[in-house]
């Protein structure tokens, strides 16, 4: 989990170890989000346009490296900051942002 886009983002990614297991994550229905555990502020995965939302939405394939981007506000997060991602089920708690 990185800061990018001049701080206005981060850059979540992931491998898939079982693609049964990680099915769930790519269900389109499950909004992804994460919560800064400091301030309790919940970011949401940008939607544009054209591209629609800013996430992997192929199918989960094992050993395969898949990425999502949350829209922040340059301060707000910064690297060191712990963070939560929670995808439908799924929920992890105490990433710390580089």
């Amino acid at each position: 989990l990185r800061l990018t886009a001049g701080g206005f983002m981060l850059d979540f990614r992931f491998r898939v170890l079982d693609s049964a297991k990680a099915a769930s994550l790519f269900v389109r229905e499950n909004k992804p989000y994460l919560i800064d555990q400091a301030s309790g502020q919940v970011l949401s995965v940008p939607r544009t346009a054209k591209v629609g939302p800013l996430r992997t939405s192929d199918p989960p394939k094992q050993d395969s490296i898949y990425w999502m981007f949350f829209g922040t506000v340059p301060g707000l997060v910064k690297a060191g900051s712990e963070v939560t991602v929670v995808i439908g089920d799924f929920r992890v708690e105490n990433l710390v942002v580089q």
